[in-house]
């Protein structure tokens, strides 16, 4: 079968071919047909193999990666070490050669930082300024590490569909007009995709065989590629050849892909598409500095892409964003397929060669390694196009399309399951890295917590004691202070009580006829006597408080520090209430017939009468004399002389009590006011009263002092609670990421034991 290779849909002729015996290039073909066939047969079985495992891995990778992501936001957030942050800055540090100083400025990610950590490194970014991560808090780190968990999660979800394809995707990418285009023409031998001078490709080309489009060849302009369906027109929109220029070049912002359906008339050992082996697709992706809507495209879209032909210009080497883009594919891919295309116009080459090589070496050590196979210097836009042209290709664009074909199709586990197994031996690796710092950091805080618990037992214990041994001494000392006053105050009011009388003394003396103003002057003279003393006792009650406030809060600021006071004595006493004891005058309060206390009232008058006449001639020869002079004179004339000397007596006792009343009314209402003291209980009262208020100032320093105590216990309960958590939540993740490291440690040498480099297959 040919095809006419000036049109892509010229029509197809068959022609046959008769023979009696196969002649020797013949039977030279169908030798090495089986032989491919045989290899082929053999990588299958053995892709199939390392397929399946990888596929079961990649499973329990995303089981890891779920359960971290679920347990940062949820149980135990990740903490990103600040060993890793501070040898971030130190590489930076170490960056010494120009390329590596240059690449730094714009790449936030040096290869001695990938080597601690790649995958889940946080400080990657992409034309933005570095974010120093030792100033974000744990959260912001965890919150920072869910974001990259859920990336991974989602290029996980790619490699394990782009595992489990039967199909090989080939994105060929590069800087602008490097001539991408022009490359794939040249592998496929057909003017297919446009090329020139000027960037043209706006959009994904993908270029397949046509046989996945059953033998037709097609162009489908696809607007929604999530929707794209091959048996459903309404999903695309078939464009004539004619038209593609036009499509490509100026209709980027119209469709998002282009599907191109081609057939090669080529044999399954010469061509990459119609191969024989396995469905490939080659992609032609927008140049990575176009603009950055489409560079980012270009960067998500290697996530589901086999194989990366890179296409470099020899003229200008790598910029910018092919280097970015060579990093972050480096994370999967350890080697990719680079092609310096225009190579033929370069006059000193062997320093092309050696500069773009040294820049290899640094952005894909790998690729550096396995130059000979991977890194082609070459000339594409030479190669002849022209169909059914004998015109040879140029040794170095021949033994590329050997080295890719074996590198695309007889080395699929290499190419197409070697950047899966990279990708989960990296992650792998930075879970093993982040699962082992998390560990060691729970065990220092474990530990830490338990020497801070085991520390902090005695102060607690000790403070504990105090409270009880405090409170008691606070209470014992104000309670023996109220006594003290009590006491003081009911000795001071008794003694004032007993010694009234000096009172009533001082009080002068206005005549009779103002005797009841007298008494009036007497009774509250000795109500404010015994109200001074009152106050006395109050103030004297006021001082032993202060005396007692010091005291205890001494006590206080021995075991809490200092700390204001809360007590005060301004308003001690200060209600104003009638204190004073009140007696009423009464008439009877003038005249004292009591014959206690010296004799009062008549009896006094009486004595008084008795003594004289006991002076004068003695009682007994008064009476006598009394007697005999009543026998004498007879009684009747004895009555008509005792009626005038009844009366003299009588005036005699007047005239005794008028003068006596002054001392009688004194005493009266002294004994009167000392009777409605001890009827009223005053001197107890007062004590109490005094004492009440003593207590109540006291009590409210001992309640100061018994609030801080409650405070500092539950201060000190709160941090201890905070350490025994923090020591309960360390030691659960200590078994966490024990656990963690353990399967990732297991399934780590799992992933190792995949074979995807092997011996290369015989060449066809």
């Amino acid at each position: 079968m040919s095809t006419d290779r000036s049109s892509i849909f010229g029509s197809t002729t068959i022609t046959p071919t008769s023979s009696v015996c196969p002649s020797p290039t013949t039977s030279t073909k169908i030798a090495r047909t089986q032989q491919h066939r045989l290899n082929a047969a053999q990588e299958q079985r053995m892709y199939q193999d390392s397929c399946q495992r990888l596929l079961g891995h990649i499973n329990s990778v995303m089981g890891i990666c779920e359960d971290l992501q679920l347990s940062n936001k949820d149980r135990f957030p990740i903490r990103y070490p600040a060993s890793m942050m501070q040898q971030q800055q130190q590489s930076r540090e170490q960056s010494t050669t120009p390329f590596a100083r240059q690449l730094e400025q714009h790449r936030l990610l040096t290869s001695d930082i990938a080597k601690e950590l790649s995958i889940l490194n946080l400080d990657l970014k992409m034309g933005h300024a570095s974010t120093d991560l030792t100033a974000l808090e744990t959260q912001s780190i965890a919150n920072l590490l869910d974001d990259r968990l859920q990336q991974c999660l989602r290029h996980l979800d790619n490699l394990r569909m782009r595992v489990a394809d039967t199909s090989s995707k080939v994105l060929v990418t590069g800087d602008l007009n490097a001539g991408k285009s022009t490359f794939v023409n040249a592998l496929l031998k057909r003017e297919i995709l446009p090329a020139d001078q000027q960037p043209c490709t706006s959009m994904f080309c993908e270029v397949l065989d046509a046989m996945l489009n059953d033998g037709v060849e097609a162009i489908h302009a696809i607007p929604d590629a999530s929707k794209y369906n091959r048996l459903d027109p309404g999903t695309y929109h078939e464009v004539e050849m004619r038209h593609m220029f036009k499509v490509v070049a100026d209709e980027g912002d119209k469709y998002k892909m282009l599907k191109v359906y081609t057939s090669d008339a080529r044999t399954t050992q010469e061509s990459l598409l119609h191969n024989g082996v396995v469905d490939i697709a080659l992609i032609d992706s927008p140049g990575l500095n176009t603009d950055s809507i489409k560079t980012t495209a270009v960067f998500a879209r290697q996530e589901e892409i086999d194989v990366v032909v890179f296409v470099v210009s020899a003229e200008n080497h790598f910029t910018l964003s092919g280097k970015e883009f060579l990093w972050n594919a480096a994370n999967e891919k350890t080697h990719i397929f680079i092609v310096v295309n225009r190579f033929d116009s370069i006059r000193d080459k062997e320093r092309c060669k050696r500069l773009i090589l040294e820049q290899i070496r640094q952005l894909s050590p790998s690729t550096y390694a396995d130059a000979d196979d991977l890194v082609h210097f070459v000339s594409a836009g030479d190669v002849d196009l022209e169909a059914e042209s004998s015109k040879l290709d140029a040794p170095e664009f021949a033994r590329l399309e050997q080295r890719l074909r074996a590198f695309v199709l007889e080395n699929r586990t290499k190419s197409k399951l070697s950047p899966a197994k990279n990708y989960l031996v990296n992650l792998l690796g930075d879970v093993n890295a982040l699962a082992e710092a998390n560990k060691t950091i729970a065990q220092e805080e474990h530990e830490q917590a338990k020497r801070e618990l085991e520390k902090d037992l005695p102060a607690y214990q000790s403070l504990l004691k105090v409270r009880d041994r405090l409170l008691h001494q606070v209470e014992r000392v104000a309670e023996v202070t109220v006594l003290g006053i009590q006491k003081q105050t009911r000795d001071v009011l008794s003694t004032a009580v007993e010694g009234i009388a000096s009172t009533a003394d001082s009080i002068e003396y206005p005549g009779v006829f103002l005797i009841w103003q007298y008494a009036q002057d007497i009774a509250d003279s000795l109500s404010q006597s015994l109200l001074k003393q009152v106050r006395s006792a109050e103030n004297e009650a006021r001082q032993g408080t202060t005396q007692c406030i010091d005291r205890i809060h001494d006590m206080g600021t021995e075991h809490l520090g200092n700390y204001p006071r809360a007590a005060s004595v301004d308003k001690m006493c200060m209600k104003h209430r009638d204190r004073r004891v009140q007696i009423a005058i009464e008439a009877t309060d003038f005249f004292d017939f009591s014959i206690d206390d010296k004799m009062s009232g008549a009896a006094l008058s009486l004595g008084a009468i008795a003594m004289v006449g006991g002076r004068l001639m003695g009682v007994k020869d008064a009476l006598s004399s009394f007697w005999s002079l009543s026998s004498a004179v007879g009684h009747r004339n004895m009555r008509q002389i005792a009626i005038p000397v009844v009366g003299i007596a009588s005036v005699g006792m007047l005239v005794y009590v008028v003068s006596d009343m002054r001392y009688a009314v004194k005493r009266k209402l002294i004994r009167k006011f000392k009777d409605a003291v001890r009827e009223q209980a005053y001197v107890e009262g007062q004590s109490s009263r005094i004492g009440r208020e003593a207590r109540k100032v006291l009590r409210v320093e001992g309640w100061e002092i018994q609030n801080r105590l409650v405070r500092a216990i539950e201060n000190k309960e709160k941090k201890r609670g905070q350490m025994e958590e923090k020591a309960t939540l360390s030691e659960e993740t200590i078994i966490y990421f024990n656990g963690v490291l353990d399967k990732s440690v297991f399934l780590l040498d799992k992933v190792h034991t995949i074979q995807v480099e092997q011996h290369k297959a015989i060449a066809a």
